[in-house]
């Protein structure tokens, strides 16, 4: 299948609801651009990761904005062999490897529905992330934008959305030098989060069940309609 059907696959799958799949097509999409970008690199985690951290700056605002991804690690969690990974080892390991491998994603990690169009939350605590349903997009957008897949073309009027600007996918494909422009426009924020070490058990104790929850609101990004 060709990527550019991927993403429009996922479009499709994430106007209705259907955001595991639409995730799945997603991280396709990843996949296929990663092989392209590191093309000498054998392992797939290896480059899958490394194409998302060379598109921090594409993810960033189109996850909501404000979040500094390159510095960020999640210290309050663990996956099977890092600890406090950042966003692209966390995306691989649980979406990306879950879904392909037709596992269940723990339901400890989640994408969170996103209400309007300014705004996405973060959930965290002790061994649980849950992030906007803007990841997706997220993801999305380094499959459209990145100069590797310039040569994809696509039909429709399917687009891509960052605060007040679309971008027609027939329109945009490999287009990132045009991109960024409105990336850093939209990105002018850029918050490290800290102490997610210390989030523990609700009061403490480890043997409870109950787990503190910290939930982070995004502001609006500049320009945009209060």
């Amino acid at each position: 299948m060709k990527l550019s059907q991927q993403v429009t696959y996922a479009i499709d799958d994430a106007s209705v609801g259907k955001l595991d799949a639409a995730l799945l097509h997603a991280c396709i999409t990843i996949d296929n651009t990663s092989k392209r970008c590191f093309p000498t690199e054998a392992k797939v985690g290896r480059r899958f990761v490394n194409c998302i951290r060379k598109y921090y700056w594409i993810i960033e605002p189109m996850l909501g904005g404000g979040v500094n991804l390159v510095d960020c690690r999640f210290a309050n969690i663990k996956l099977n062999k890092i600890s406090a990974p950042d966003l692209a080892e966390f995306v691989y390991e649980v979406f990306r490897c879950s879904h392909a491998h037709g596992d269940e994603v723990p339901s400890v990690y989640s994408i969170l529905p996103t209400a309007g169009s300014q705004l996405s939350n973060w959930s965290f605590g002790h061994g649980e992330l849950h992030m906007p349903d803007r990841i997706v997009w997220a993801l999305l957008a380094v499959a459209v934008f990145a100069k590797v897949n310039a040569h994809e073309k696509s039909e429709g009027d399917y687009y891509l959305s960052l605060g007040n600007d679309r971008f027609p996918l027939c329109d945009w494909w490999g287009c990132e030098t045009d991109f960024r422009p409105f990336a850093e426009r939209y990105n002018q924020t850029r918050v490290t989060f800290q102490g997610l070490d210390r989030l523990e058990k609700s009061g403490g104790d480890p043997n409870k069940d109950q787990t503190e929850i910290v939930m982070i609101v995004q502001p609006y990004w500049p320009g945009s309609p209060t």
